[in-house]
């Protein structure tokens, strides 16, 4: 069974998924899970297995990242690749399609992050205006207490597109869906900042935000590529979606740990966040993605077409 963007969005619900990665974010994996990310000449290939513990379910994904793909017509993505789901016999239960399989689980974490750890969720803040932005702010607006969603990019035109999109949802009727071309203004009182970029520097830092405020570092996923400056990261709460990767190849806390500002130790897991919950000054959930939430996606996937 082939799944594409269209039947992925039709068939999983963003709060349903949320609920179910909450419940699974714990669960435990048949070993260490298998991710390499290898460089080329034209981005980057993203290889990942993994299995529950119990084999029931089991996931290979393939991701081919084309930054030029931006350049080279309209409409085309720069994520592609499936997402192939598998029975403990080795049986193909569906392939679907990646980028936005990988949307989806993406932005369950981060509304889950938010569920959990944002003193409020009346304004959203999301930076970037690509593919992951599209299934963050559809996620985000299914959260009690959000009334604006403010867009920004470093291409206006992108950003306009995208509220385009989003303003022809039902969902997003009662919502206030707004583009700022200057960044300060769209983080201005901002309770929730979003970032899903592909930027390799910092485009926030702490004199651009106010306090309280939950950051959700959901796009740079190398060991030198970052979206938040030091000052940022040293000043705040710290949170992983999965800590062992974001030991191994998170930017945004590698970089400022590498230069003295943050104890690695302090890093909490997401898990852990409803212990904690919401906290005054800054929060920071940082994503680099896990097998357990492509698990946790396909296994709500396999329930409903089943």
């Amino acid at each position: 069974m082939w799944l594409g963007a269209k039947d992925l969005e039709a068939l999983l619900d963003d709060e349903i998924l949320r609920r179910h990665v909450a419940m699974r974010l714990t669960a435990p994996l048949a070993g260490e899970p298998v991710r390499v990310v290898q460089s080329d000449d034209k981005g980057h290939l993203i290889l990942m297995a993994a299995s529950w513990q119990d084999l029931s379910l089991s996931v290979v994904k393939v991701l081919y990242e084309r930054p030029d793909n931006k350049s080279r017509g309209k409409g085309k993505p720069v994520l592609n690749g499936t997402v192939s789901i598998y029975r403990d016999d080795g049986e193909v239960i569906a392939v679907a399609d990646g980028a936005a399989f990988t949307g989806l689980r993406t932005a369950a974490i981060a509304a889950l992050a938010t569920q959990w750890l944002s003193v409020s969720h009346s304004c959203q803040c999301i930076i970037g205006a690509g593919f992951e932005a599209y299934y963050h702010a559809k996620a985000l607006s299914c959260l009690p207490g959000v009334q604006t969603i403010r867009l920004w990019n470093r291409t206006p035109e992108a950003a306009y597109a995208l509220q385009e999109r989003l303003c022809s949802l039902p969902r997003f009727s009662h919502l206030s869906v707004t583009v700022h071309r200057a960044i300060e203004e769209a983080l201005a009182d901002a309770d929730v900042i979003t970032t899903v970029t592909s930027s390799p520097t910092p485009l926030l830092d702490v004199r651009m935000i106010k306090q309280p405020v939950l950051i959700n570092a959901m796009g740079a996923y190398l060991p030198n590529t970052r979206e938040l400056s030091s000052d940022i990261v040293a000043q705040a709460t710290l949170y992983a979606d999965f800590l062992p990767a974001c030991l191994r190849e998170a930017g945004d806390f590698l970089i400022p740990a590498g230069e003295g500002l943050v104890d690695l130790t302090k890093i909490r897991p997401l898990a852990s966040a409803p212990h904690y919950g919401p906290e005054q000054g800054i929060t920071v959930m940082k994503s680099v993605g896990s097998a357990v939430f492509d698990l946790a996606c396909a296994e709500c996937l396999v329930e409903l077409i089943e």
